[in-house]
């Protein structure tokens, strides 16, 4: 799993996703005590990943009431439990973005942060139950990146093992339309950020049209630089935004 903490101007951001990928603590908070107890927790929590910090002490800036309290209640281990996971705190609002295997899991996973928080917080559950076929599509895909060439739509040797891995299991999903996601880091012009990715998007389609994915099943779009899901400060986290995800349409 990994995480990321930005905690600039109050705003958190925690992401997880593979077992592959340390923690990571990035971002600003108030005073060495507050760090430290971030660090600890995060430590706790995930004692088999190493952890890297990367946080700024700064005395000037102010924090809501209970805000570190509450930044080191939610890192626990139901983080854990939260596929290509993110929580958010943006003042006193705090989101959840990611998926999960049930219902029952996204209301467990509310109902503890939410018994944690006082009156001054908001919490918006945006996490997605993903079940069965789409859990098979993401299990298969894993934490691997869809390789291209630097700056171009030419997939890498091992990009295309990806895609045959990829092939293989759309075949076992039946008839079943799926949307062809591309991402890429925030490198270079948002404009053209979003038209590579889109370009990407469309050289992975039909490279699996290819491996004979009926094409009427297959559709595309990009999202440029706009929806990270690690930090763009550092090129390991660049390199997990450079991605393409591919969703089931039922």
């Amino acid at each position: 799993m990994s995480a990321v903490v930005f905690a600039e101007h109050n705003d958190a951001h925690v992401t997880n996703n593979s077992q592959n990928v340390p923690v990571v603590i990035k971002g600003v908070v108030a005073t060495s005590s507050d760090k430290q107890q971030l660090l600890d927790k995060l430590k706790a929590q995930y004692p088999d990943k190493p952890v890297r910090d990367e946080i700024e002490v700064r005395s000037n800036i102010s924090i809501p009431t209970n805000w570190q309290q509450i930044a080191t209640t939610i890192i626990d281990s139901d983080i854990s439990n939260i596929r290509q996971g993110r929580i958010d705190i943006h003042g006193t609002t705090i989101s959840l973005h990611g998926k999960v295997s049930s219902l029952e899991q996204k209301q467990a996973i509310q109902n503890r942060i939410h018994s944690r928080l006082t009156d001054l917080y908001q919490l918006e559950n945006q996490l997605v139950v993903v079940e069965g076929e789409q859990r098979l599509i993401d299990e298969t895909l894993g934490n691997r990146i869809v390789e291209f060439e630097s700056g171009s739509t030419n997939l890498t040797p091992m990009g295309l093992g990806i895609l045959d891995d990829m092939a293989g299991v759309l075949q076992r999903v039946g008839d079943k339309p799926v949307l062809i996601t591309g991402h890429t880091d925030n490198v270079g012009n948002s404009t053209a950020n979003l038209a590579l990715s889109n370009k990407r998007a469309e050289a992975v389609k039909q490279y699996l049209i290819g491996r004979n994915i009926n094409a009427t099943r297959l559709s595309t779009t990009g999202k440029g630089d706009s929806d990270p899901i690690a930090s763009n400060d550092n090129e390991e986290g660049r390199t997990r935004n450079r991605r393409i995800e591919f969703t089931l349409n039922e």
